[in-house]
């Protein structure tokens, strides 16, 4: 199965995810205790030969190994040993930026391995039960249920009264959701929040921001008329215009005042 991903006009090719922890893939998955300025060394391996492998930490911000291993990034090297750790890369001195999630991803001929730790935070941060943090956001995947786009957004309001739809106003936010939605919920079509409920053709988040336009953000050709909701689209993570009492999965997004 092919997966394309839009992340800030970068297409990403994912032809299949497994587990990380698939008996080939060498990762910790457990909390690395580390405060600023200390040596961090983030391990990731496989007992197979494998196409390239990236770090990708809690910001959004991507490390190819190789060039990493090549000096290319000031402030990382590879370790000293790369016996079953051929994607690991050491930080010479962490900074608060670089604390949070932590993922490796290793490409293979046909599949993607990947294993995520959490660098120097013993809070993975402020989401309530059952949401998780994406970048900086806490967002909530429902999919034991298929609802419409308001029976999905009185959902979201009923977990917690401060969450909705998610607003995805950033392209580096629709990436992360994006691929969680890939590599964890099979690229499936999701309500998000927004709407041009209150004026055909003037869309909106439910936190009254704009919905962007065109590129990265909208399928080609939409908004297309054919609905006034939003939704992410399957199986390429485009928005896209769709009929509002249509029922799917949704993600909801906590919000902090």
């Amino acid at each position: 199965v092919k997966v394309v991903n839009m992340t800030c006009g970068l297409i990403i090719i994912l032809l299949s995810l497994v587990s990380a922890l698939e008996a080939s893939f060498i990762f910790d998955t457990a909390d690395v205790a580390v405060t600023t300025g200390e040596t961090l060394e983030l391990k990731c391996g496989v007992k197979q030969d494998f196409r390239y492998c990236v770090w990708e930490n809690e910001k959004g911000y991507i490390y190819q190994v190789e060039d990493v291993h090549a000096g290319v990034h000031a402030g990382m090297r590879a370790p000293e040993d790369l016996t079953d750790n051929q994607c690991g890369v050491v930080i010479d001195s962490i900074g608060a930026q670089d604390l949070g999630a932590w993922t490796c991803k290793v490409h293979l001929a046909g599949r993607t391995l990947v294993g995520s730790r959490n660098v120097g935070k013993t809070n993975m941060g402020p989401c309530d039960e059952s949401f998780v943090l994406l970048g900086q956001e806490c967002y909530y995947f429902h999919e034991s249920s298929h609802k419409s786009w308001q029976d999905a957004r009185e959902y979201c309001r009923s977990m917690t009264t401060l969450a909705d739809l998610a607003v995805v106003d950033e392209c580096h936010e629709l990436a992360l959701i994006w691929d969680h939605v890939i590599m964890y919920h099979n690229a499936t079509w999701h309500w998000i929040g927004g709407s041009d409920l209150g004026q055909e053709g003037y869309w909106y988040f439910v936190d009254a921001s704009p919905v962007p336009v065109g590129t990265p953000f909208w399928r080609p050709g939409n908004p297309s008329d054919d609905g006034n909701c939003l939704d992410l689209s399957e199986p390429y993570g485009y928005f896209n215009d769709y009929d509002c009492e249509k029922t799917g999965h949704f993600i909801c997004q906590q919000i902090f005042l």
